[in-house]
Formats: structure tokens, sequence, C-alpha cells
């Protein structure tokens, strides 16, 4: 009972560290930073027991092995707090995300995904198509929501298909169309973590991820239509009033993403503030403000709290992960064996292409492997000086960024397999499977517009 009590207040504890992390940003000052640290330690401590088995593993390995760089290091003991508090910023967003998804519930956004899948479609083929449209322009928002609510949607739709096509439709144009939309969303933690790390400006990366998300479905999209084109999916027929409503619907939902893109490009470029901070700033005001100009304050506040509370309870899995990566980070910069991972690196200088593709190898094998692509990530943090040495910041940040977001239909231990692979009582790595020349395509793609982006920057 006691322990199930603190659980559940949980978030009050972390809400205090997430102040004093905000404190830090306009006060920085190395003792608050060594507490912020300290505190974060205590939750790593706290949290590690309630932490999935694989977050758990890698865990221990990344503080086994910062442990290992922190004594080949000179540093004093006195700093080992202040090594845990980098990426308290990264968690901080991780808990606003809810307030966005909330104001899309409480605006009754998710169900202009359920009308938009739902509507006139001739084929399987033109429904891949339209699922994968309405995936890009609704999961900015929506996020995992989107996916559970389509392929719900989809498996009542195609419930006449057989399950085998069925299972393949739904697991390749849901995650598929996720990830594409990840790949330029400022809620997306891997794109905030590829700028956090290089400190890029969001505005100059926005094209070229949009460019990479355009083309992945462009491939995608065509080649789908091709493999369902055989296959017949019953007809929902969808009224006039109906489709004036959704279009309504769909049009305020675009001005309020681009809005909220504005804010965003205001706080980092006019009022100077990293563009991490900026999305986590923006998300609650905006959020708010959204639900008192559609009306829905009450209902906001109602499902927000709950909501908000019960996701930064259980924010397990990112804490063990997240802040034993910051440890690791820090220790591997302080470490002789820096060294190690920077001679691969300058052994290919001169030849950008090679790196790219290391890169985008690295982020694949290790995925496969079970490892979050925010660990990998946070390992090229680890040489990212060495890294901008060789490759602009925009370039790199759309390199790590389509790379590590290219992965995510392919990762066996990734929440949205492990979701879908419940949903359709499927097998995950049959998932990953289907999924994985895709991954490989889209992290080619990448790779070739940064190759781009490195002619003009």
């Amino acid at each position: 009972m006691r322990n199930s009590f603190v659980s559940n207040h949980l978030y009050i504890f972390y809400s205090f560290v997430f102040l004093l992390n905000v404190i830090h940003v306009f006060w920085a000052n190395p003792v608050l930073y060594s507490v912020i640290g300290a505190l974060g330690i205590i939750m790593v401590v706290i949290n590690f027991p309630g932490a999935d088995r694989v977050f758990k593993i890698l865990g221990i390995i990344l503080l086994a092995a910062g442990v290992f760089f922190f004594i080949s290091s000179d540093v004093s003991v006195n700093v080992i707090p202040s090594f845990f508090a980098g990426n308290i910023g990264l968690l901080l967003l991780l808990s606003m995300l809810p307030w966005m998804n909330t104001v899309v519930k409480a605006g009754r956004y998710n169900k202009l995904l359920q009308s938009l899948l739902g509507g006139n479609v001739k084929g399987m083929g033109s429904l891949y198509v339209r699922s994968e449209v309405t995936m890009v322009s609704l999961a900015a928002f929506l996020n995992l929501s989107s996916a559970t609510i389509s392929q719900d949607l989809l498996k009542s739709q195609l419930k006449k298909v057989k399950t085998k096509v069925r299972n393949s439709f739904i697991s390749r144009s849901t995650l598929r169309g996720y990830s594409l939309a990840l790949l330029w969303s400022p809620l997306e933690i891997l794109l905030a973590t590829s700028i956090f790390i290089t400190d890029a400006n969001y505005l100059e990366v926005l094209p070229w991820m949009l460019l990479v998300a355009l083309l992945g479905f462009i491939l995608d999209a065509s080649i789908g239509k091709v493999i369902f084109r055989n296959h017949d999916v019953e007809e929902h027929k969808t009224t006039t009033k109906r489709a004036g409503e959704n279009k309504k619907k769909l049009v305020e939902f675009i001005i309020a993403l681009v809005l909220f893109l504005m804010v965003v490009v205001f706080l980092a470029n006019v009022i100077q503030f990293n563009f991490l901070f900026a999305v986590t700033v923006a998300i609650f005001p905006f959020a708010f403000t959204w639900a008192i100009l559609m009306n829905r304050k009450r209902s906001f506040l109602r499902i927000g709290w709950p909501t908000w509370k019960r996701q930064t309870n259980h924010l397990n899995n990112f804490i063990v992960l997240l802040l034993s990566l910051s440890f690791l980070t820090q220790t591997l910069n302080a470490s002789p064996y820096l060294q190690y991972l920077q001679d691969p690196i300058v052994a290919l200088e001169g030849h950008p292409v090679y790196i790219m593709l290391f890169i985008q190898a690295a982020f694949l094998i290790m995925t496969l492997l079970g490892v979050h692509p925010l660990a990998t990530m946070g390992i090229f943090g680890g040489i990212s000086e060495l890294l901008m040495g060789v490759l602009p910041s925009v370039t790199l940040t759309v390199l790590l960024a389509s790379c590590a977001i290219a992965t995510v239909p392919s990762a066996p231990y990734g929440l949205i397999v492990t979701i879908t692979s419940v949903g359709l009582k499927m097998n995950p790595y049959k998932i990953v499977l289907k999924n994985l020349p895709y991954s490989l395509f889209c992290g080619f793609i990448g790779v070739s517009v940064a190759l781009l982006t490195l002619y003009i920057y």
C-alpha cells in the first residue's frame, strides 16, 4: 500500500527536479547542476526495479561501461553527480508530451483520423496510400495514439481480408507512416536529441527532414500500392456533410501545427532558447490556449491532469536509459578510450559518404540487437565534436535523426512494434522482417539528403 502511494506520487519529486533544471537554464550554477545530477542518481535507483528487462540490461551495460571509463580517466569523484544531469531536459520534454496529446483528444481530432481512414476508397492499394498520408499528417501531434487508433480501424475495415495479408498491410502502412511523421515533428525525441547534440537551427533542419519524409513516402507508398493492388476492401461511404466537417477539422489541425512550429521557431531564434527547451516550454501554454480557443478548457484539464500524472509516474524506462546514457557519455569524454571510438572516424576523414554509411549501419545493427536508438545517438553524441569537425551541424543533424528514426519500424523491442505485435497477435520479429527493407532504404534516403546538405553548408 505504501509502495503504491509512493509510486503514484513520484511526479511530485520529478517535477521538483525538472523545476531545478529549468532554473539552471537561466542560472547556470555548477553547484545546482551537481544537485540536479545527485537527484538524477536517486531517480535511477528508484526506477530501476520497475524498468522493463531490456532497459534494465541496457542500463547495467551503460553504467558498467561508464564506471570503466571513469576509472580510466583522471577526473575527481566529486564530479560524478553532475555526469547524471545531462539528459534531465530530455526527460522533462517526455513528461510534457501528454499535454499535447490531451488537447488533440479534447478537440476530438483523434476522430478525424478515423474518418479519414474510413472514407470512400477503391482497393487496398489506394487504402495503403491513404493510410500513410493520414499517418504522416496527423501522427506529428497524435504520436502513438495515431498508430493504435488507425490499427484498430484498419482491422475492422479489413476483417474480410485474409489474416496474413491484413497483418502485413497494417504492420507496414501504420509503422512506416508513423516513422515518416517523426522525421519532422518537433515533438519527436530522436529529432530533438539530434538537434540537442549538434546545436543546429531547427528552421534550417526542417526543410531537409521534410524532404527525407517526402521521398520516403513516395517510395514506400508507390511500392505498397503495387503490392496490394489486387486486394479488394469493403467500401465505407462518407456523406457530403461529414466530408465537409472532416475538411474543416483537418484545416484547423494543420493551422494549429503550423502555429506551434512558429512558436518553437520564435523561442529558439528570437528568444535564443535551445531547441529542446523551446519545444518543452511551448507545449503546455500552446495546448492550453488551443483548448480555450476550442472551448474545451474543462475537458482538457479533466483528461490532461490524470494523464500527465500517470505518464510522468511511469517514465521508468526512459529514466534508466537516458540518465545512464548521460553518465556514459560524460565519462567517455573524460576517458583516454575515447580515442578508440574516434579512430574509425579519423580514418574515414575525407570520405564523408563512408562516415555516413557507418553511422547508418551502426543505428540499424544496434537497433536489431535491441539497443534503443537513443542510446546509439548518445554514443555518437559523445564524439559529436569530432563529427562536427567533419560534417556541418545541419548535415549531422539530418544524418543522425533520419538514420535513427528509420529504424523505428524495425526495432524488435520498440514500443510501437510491441503495441502492433500485441494488437495483431503477430510475432514482433515478423514485423521487423517486413519493415527491415524500409528502414534500410529510408536510411539511405537520409544519407543521400545529408550528403546533399554537405555541398550547401
